[in-house]
């Protein structure tokens, strides 16, 4: 059965221990500790006054923030190299957000305001949020479009990029719809400073980028993890979208943030770390898992265009209606169409890649089904089926379906090797094996393009010979019984191989033979030549049969 491959660990099927970053019982005392400190956290709230409480759910936050940056370094230090990436770039987000919380921590404790820095504040969370979203698509998963995930190349890239521009699809087409039914209403109204409403698309593009790659990455892959990856996305999610809502009010001129505001924010933060000190599980057999249902696949193809389609209808209805459509509204619709487009033909490129690979499987699977693995001749099926489509034509019609006629001066050439039980004995089956391959070349070197070689079973092999050409059957016969019989190298032995071969020609004057019949004559001529000792070519004549059957009959009285 196939294995599916794993982004960011490289290691198919069964995936091996990404290192303990704690064990079970460690990471119930953090789930306890960080539950007690947001308690902590909420009476302070609650008990304090106003300043008071927003100072120390600030520095709760920062230390938070802290811990989870902590977390995520010590963990990465015994983490497998697949499963460290996405800490360390995770741990980073939290270095910056850390930042940001003591210049905030810094300000407050001085009397000054906060709101001199939420401009560039919200700008420079973008970049941290660019963090984030790489360290979520480093996260150790593996894709769910099937048990047949081998690693085609590029096969991480193009799901990273389908990632991408399903994300900004999805969050463009948000950002169009909030546009036309908010956020262009506030802007006309309000007479916002422009920078301040910079700031906040850019924040709010980034914040839903983010979302959307979390609801897309937890629905549409199977991670090594699952709590970690709960953990993570949660914590990323709600941290994003509680720094939305802070940007909407400061949009407006509200700086003046309740203290309470600041849990979620320590809650995601918390989440976060311990996503970094979430157990790993000692091995995960993801063939085990069932694999996507339709309606699932489905949904992952159609939920970006669903989107995109609300989007377009709500600019249509306002041009339909006589609104003004704006040149956000115009550009991002156009764009997103676009994008859409080159989603679509990387769909296509990707379903074109499996129809090719669909058919190579195929191909493999016919060549299986009638040649011989060890030889690569053909096998008893297709030289039956071959030898019937020459000696009763109305039964294997041709490819076109035109009728074929029988042909004359076919031939066929029967052969085993002798003594091949003692090659086996003595070099060993590897040797024996080697021999069989080292005939089946001198055959198929020594037959002509229109003839059918094939191993029919053990070390018998059959040949059809074409009744055209130059020369006769008797004489390709003896050529490809001298071929076979030239000394070989086994086993770092010099080896002389020795067969007896058996021909038969179709005679045109007789009744239609059948393929069975004609087969059963070469052996008989084959047999003729193994009593010999002789290693030479015996043709068959009828009174091959007369002397098999008193044969038989004297051995039966007796």
């Amino acid at each position: 059965m196939a294995r599916l491959r794993v982004v960011g660990s490289g290691e198919p099927g069964s995936l091996p221990s990404a290192g303990r970053p704690a064990g079970p019982r460690a990471f119930r005392r953090a789930v306890v500790g960080c539950l007690l400190f947001l308690v902590l956290a909420v009476l302070a709230t609650a008990s304090l006054d106003p300043r008071p409480a927003r100072i120390a759910t600030t520095a709760g936050d920062l230390v938070a923030e802290v811990g989870a940056a902590s977390a995520c370094f010590w963990t990465a230090r015994r983490a497998a190299v697949g499963d460290r990436r996405w800490r360390v770039l995770i741990g980073l987000f939290a270095v910056g957000l850390a930042w940001g919380g003591l210049l905030t921590l810094v300000t407050l404790l001085t009397g000054g305001s906060v709101a001199a820095q939420s401009t560039s504040g919200y700008l420079v969370l973008v970049a941290f949020y660019g963090l984030a979203l790489a360290g979520l698509l480093s996260l150790p998963t593996c894709r769910v479009e099937g048990r047949t995930g081998r690693g085609r190349r590029g096969g991480a890239g193009r799901w990273h990029a389908i990632v991408v521009m399903d994300s900004v699809l999805i969050v463009g087409s948000l950002l169009l719809l909030e546009w036309g039914t908010v956020l262009q209403a506030v802007a006309r109204s309000a007479g916002l400073d422009p920078v301040v409403l910079t700031a906040s698309l850019v924040q709010q593009v980034t914040v839903l980028a983010l979302a959307a790659a979390v609801l897309l990455i937890a629905t549409f892959r199977r991670p090594r993890s699952p709590l970690t990856s709960a953990l993570l996305g949660g914590g990323l999610l709600v941290y994003g979208l509680t720094n939305s809502v802070f940007v909407y009010r400061t949009a407006h001129g509200r700086y003046d943030l309740p203290a309470w505001s600041l849990i979620p924010f320590i809650a995601s933060l918390l989440l976060i770390a311990l996503a970094a000190l979430a157990p790993m599980p000692a091995s995960v057999d993801l063939d085990d898992r069932a694999p996507p249902g339709p309606r699932t696949m489905w949904a992952h193809a159609a939920l970006p265009y669903a989107v995109l389609v609300v989007a377009g209808l709500l600019v249509l209805g306002r041009r339909a209606t006589g609104a003004t459509v704006d040149r956000l509204e115009s550009y991002g619709l156009v764009s997103l169409l676009v994008l859409a487009l080159a989603r679509q033909m990387l769909t296509i490129a990707e379903n074109t890649g499996l129809l090719a690979e669909v058919r190579e499987r195929g191909t493999q699977l016919q060549r299986l089904a009638f040649h011989d693995p060890l030889t690569g001749l053909a096998n008893r099926a297709l030289f039956t089926r071959r030898l019937r489509g020459v000696v009763d034509p109305d039964s294997e019609p041709a490819a076109d379906g035109a009728p074929t006629e029988r042909q004359t001066g076919v031939s066929v050439l029967f052969l085993d090797l002798d003594h091949f039980k003692a090659v086996n004995d003595t070099f060993g089956h590897a040797a024996g094996d080697e021999l069989l391959r080292i005939s089946a070349a001198r055959l198929r070197a020594g037959a002509r393009a229109s003839d059918t070689v094939a191993r029919i079973g053990g070390d018998e092999f059959a040949v059809i010979l074409d009744g055209g050409g130059p020369d006769g059957p008797v004489r390709v016969a003896e050529r490809l019984a001298t071929a076979v019989q030239t000394p070989c190298r086994l086993a770092g032995q010099t080896y002389i191989p020795r067969a007896s071969l058996g021909l038969v020609t179709l005679d045109p004057t007789a009744r239609p033979a059948s393929p069975d019949a004609l087969l059963h004559q070469a052996d008989l001529a084959m047999y003729a030549a193994k009593r010999e000792h002789a290693g030479r070519l015996v043709v068959y004549h009828p009174d091959l049969a007369a002397r098999f059957d008193h044969q038989a009959g004297s051995l039966g009285r007796e």
